[in-house]
C-alpha cells in the first residue's frame, strides 16, 4: 500500500473538492428529461436490445448515426441497468463530466501549469459545458474526451517532452495509443489529438528535430481514416448535403474564422448561450478579414514566442487545431442550422481554458485573502451560471421555447416545438409552430409534411393535402409525406388510390413504420364506414409490431383498437396492456393514460372510433 505523505493528501483533498464543485453546479441536470436526438440514440435504437445488437454496434458501420461503437456500447450497457429513466444517464454524464475536469488538473500539473487547480475548476463550471453534460446524447463529447486526455496523460509518462536523455517508457506509449482508438470510437472528432501532442512537443523542447515526431506516426496512421469515415458518413449517411452545404472554398475559410472568434468569445463572456445559434450570411468577401485577423492574432502569438513564451502559442494553437474538423472545411449535418453550437467546443475549450492557470499568478501581489476571494468569486458566477442553463436541457418544451426566445427565426425550433406540442395533443399550438417553420424556410419538406398532418388532425383534410403534395414535391423520396398522401386519399374515399401507395411503401426497405401505423390507425378507428377496415389494420399493425418485436406500445395500441372494432375484445384487452407496460417502460405517461382510456372501453364490449391520431 502506497505511503501517505502531505503531498498525497493535498492533492487528494483538491482532486475531493473538484469533484464536489462539479458535482453541486450540475445537480439541476439530474433532474432533466430527454430532449432532442435522445430518442434516436435511445427509444428507437434497436441495437440496445440483446447481444446482437451490440454485435452490430460494432460490426455495422451503419448502426448508429455514426460509427461510434464505445458511446453505442456505454448506452447499451445504461439500456440494460435502468432502462429509459433519464436520471441513470444525467448521473452518468456528470460523472465523465467530472472525470473529465480530474484528467485535465492532471495534464495541466503534468506540464507544468503553477494555477492547474483553478484551471480545471474553471472547466468544471463553465456554463458553455453545459450543452455537452445536460445533454444525454452527448455522452459522446464526454466519453471521447476521457480517453483523450488519458492518452495525453499516458503519453506525457511515456516520454519526457523537456528532455530528449530520459528513456521512453514503452508500455505508457501502448497505453495512450489504446486509448487513443477508445477516444476515436467514441467520437473521431478527437483525430486531432496527434497534432496536439506535436504542439506539445514543440512548446516544451527548445529545439525540435524530426525525429522528435516519429512517435507520432501510429496516431496519425489511426486517425486519419477514422476522421475520413466520419466525414464520409456524415455526407452519405446522416445527410450532410444538399444546397445549404454548397459553399465556396472562400466562404468556408470565413465561417471558420469567425466560428474560431465566436467560440474564444463565448469562452470569456458566456453570454446568451443558445442551443442553435443564428446561421451566418458568408456571402460578402470583405468577410474574408475575419479568418486574415485569426491569422494575424496566431502569427503575433508566434512573433512574441520569446518574449511572453511558447505557452499562449500552444494554447492558441491547441483550440485551433481541435475544433478544425467542424469549421466548415468538412460538412456537417447541423450546418444547416448553425455554423456554430456549444457542444462543438467542448473539447476544444481546453486550450483557452488553460490559460486561466495564468490568473492566480496575476493577482500574486494581492494579499492571500483578496486573492482567494476574486478567484472563489469567479468559481461561484460560473456555477451559478451552469445551474440556470442546465434548466434549459429539461425538456424539450424548456428548450425549444429557450431557442426561439433567442434565435426566433430558427426554423428547425418551430418545427420540433410543434412535434412536441402534437405529443401533448396541444394541435392549434403546433399548427402555429409549423406555419412558423415554412414561412421561414419554404423547402422544409418535413415541416411541409408535419403541417399537413396536424391539418388532417383536425379534418382539415383538403389544406392538408396541399401541404402534404408540397413536401412530396420538394422532396420525392421522403417516406412521411407519401404515407400521409395515403392517409388523405383515404380520408376523401380513394381506397384504391390510398393502397396503391400503402403496397409501394411496404415493399420499400426499410419500411417507414410510422407511417404504416398511422394507415393502420386510421383502417382501425375511423367513423367513415367507408373507409374503416379494421381486418386491414390488423394485418397492417402485425407487421410493425414484429418489426419492432412487440414492443413499441402505440403500435400495439393500433392493433388492439384493430381487435376491439373486429369484436375481438380479449385480444384487444390483452394487447392494450401490453401496450400500457410498454409505454410505461418508456417514461410516456400520456400516452399510457390515452391507451388505459381505451382499455375501460373494451373491457364494456366497445371499441374505439376517432379522427385522431
Amino acid at each position: 500500500m502506497p505511503k501517505l505523505t502531505p503531498a498525497s493528501l493535498r492533492t487528494a483533498a483538491k482532486a475531493a473538492f473538484l469533484v464536489a464543485l462539479t458535482i453541486l453546479a450540475y445537480l439541476p441536470a439530474l433532474r432533466n428529461g430527454f430532449i432532442w436526438d435522445d430518442d434516436a440514440w435511445l427509444m428507437h435504437n434497436r441495437t440496445l436490445e440483446g447481444v446482437n445488437g451490440l454485435y452490430r454496434l460494432w460490426f455495422d458501420l451503419l448502426a448508429l448515426q455514426q460509427y461510434y461503437p464505445i458511446t453505442g456500447t456505454v448506452f447499451w450497457i445504461q439500456y440494460q441497468l435502468w432502462g429509459f429513466h433519464p436520471f441513470g444517464y444525467h448521473a452518468v454524464n456528470v460523472a465523465l463530466h467530472t472525470l473529465n475536469v480530474v484528467l485535465f488538473w492532471f495534464v495541466l500539473r503534468k506540464l507544468g501549469l503553477r494555477g492547474a487547480w483553478f484551471a480545471a475548476a474553471v472547466f468544471a463550471v463553465h456554463p458553455v459545458m453545459v450543452e455537452s453534460v445536460a445533454w444525454v446524447t452527448e455522452i459522446k463529447n464526454l466519453l471521447s474526451t476521457a480517453f483523450f486526455l488519458g492518452s495525453v496523460l499516458a503519453y506525457l509518462n511515456s516520454e519526457n517532452l523537456e528532455r530528449r536523455d530520459l528513456p521512453r517508457r514503452g508500455n505508457w506509449f501502448v497505453l495512450s495509443l489504446l486509448l487513443f482508438i477508445c477516444a476515436l470510437l467514441s467520437k473521431s472528432v478527437t483525430c486531432s489529438l496527434p497534432a496536439v501532442l506535436a504542439i506539445l512537443i514543440c512548446w516544451k523542447r527548445e529545439r525540435i528535430s524530426p525525429a522528435d515526431f516519429r512517435p507520432l506516426l501510429p496516431y496519425f496512421l489511426v486517425g486519419l481514416p477514422i476522421g475520413l469515415l466520419t466525414a464520409w458518413l456524415e455526407v452519405h449517411h446522416v445527410g450532410a448535403a444538399g444546397v445549404s452545404f454548397d459553399l465556396e472554398f472562400y466562404q468556408r475559410c470565413i465561417v471558420a474564422g469567425r466560428a474560431i472568434i465566436f467560440y474564444f468569445f463565448k469562452l470569456v463572456w458566456p453570454n446568451d448561450l443558445t442551443f442553435i445559434y443564428p446561421r451566418w450570411q458568408v456571402n460578402s468577401p470583405w468577410l474574408l478579414l475575419v479568418p486574415a485577423f485569426v491569422a494575424l492574432c496566431l502569427f503575433t502569438l508566434w512573433f512574441l514566442r520569446k518574449r511572453i513564451g511558447k505557452a499562449p502559442l500552444a494554447a492558441a494553437a491547441f483550440f485551433v487545431v481541435t475544433l478544425g474538423p467542424i469549421l466548415g472545411f468538412f460538412n456537417g449535418y447541423a450546418f444547416q442550422f448553425s455554423f456554430v453550437a456549444d457542444h462543438w467546443q467542448y473539447l476544444s475549450s481546453l486550450g483557452v481554458i488553460a490559460l486561466a492557470s495564468a490568473f492566480p499568478n496575476l493577482l500574486s501581489e494581492v494579499s492571500r485573502d483578496v486573492r482567494s476571494a476574486v478567484l472563489g468569486f469567479v468559481l461561484v458566477a460560473l456555477s451559478l451560471l451552469t445551474a440556470r442553463q442546465s434548466f434549459i436541457y429539461k425538456s424539450k418544451d424548456t428548450l425549444w421555447r429557450d431557442t426561439l426566445l433567442k434565435n426566433p427565426n430558427c426554423w428547425l425550433a418551430h418545427n420540433n416545438l410543434g412535434v412536441d406540442l402534437i405529443e401533448r395533443g396541444v394541435l392549434r399550438g403546433a399548427e402555429e409552430h409549423y406555419r412558423a417553420a415554412v414561412r421561414l424556410n419554404p423547402r422544409y419538406y418535413e415541416a411541409e409534411n408535419n403541417l399537413g398532418e396536424a391539418l388532417l388532425a383536425r379534418n382539415q383534410v383538403e389544406e392538408a393535402a396541399q401541404h402534404i403534395n408540397r413536401s412530396i414535391e420538394i422532396n420525392p423520396t421522403y417516406a412521411a409525406s407519401h404515407w400521409n398522401q395515403a392517409l388523405v386519399l383515404a380520408r376523401q374515399a380513394k381506397s384504391d388510390e390510398a393502397y396503391e401507395i400503402v403496397d409501394q411503401g411496404l415493399q420499400q426497405r426499410p419500411i417507414y413504420l410510422a407511417g404504416v401505423n398511422a394507415f393502420a390507425w386510421l383502417l382501425a378507428t375511423s367513423p367513415d364506414e367507408r373507409v374503416r377496415k379494421p381486418r386491414g389494420a390488423e394485418e397492417l399493425a402485425h407487421k410493425c409490431c414484429e418489426a419492432t418485436g412487440y414492443a413499441n406500445p402505440r403500435f400495439l395500441d393500433t392493433l388492439a383498437a384493430a381487435y376491439a372494432n373486429q369484436n375481438q375484445f380479449d385480444r384487444a384487452i390483452e394487447t392494450a396492456l401490453q401496450a400500457i407496460a410498454h409505454a410505461a417502460r418508456l417514461g410516456q405517461a400520456t400516452l399510457a393514460g390515452e391507451i388505459t382510456r381505451r382499455l375501460e372501453l373494451y373491457k364494456t364490449g366497445r371499441g374505439y372510433l376517432s379522427y385522431r391520431r
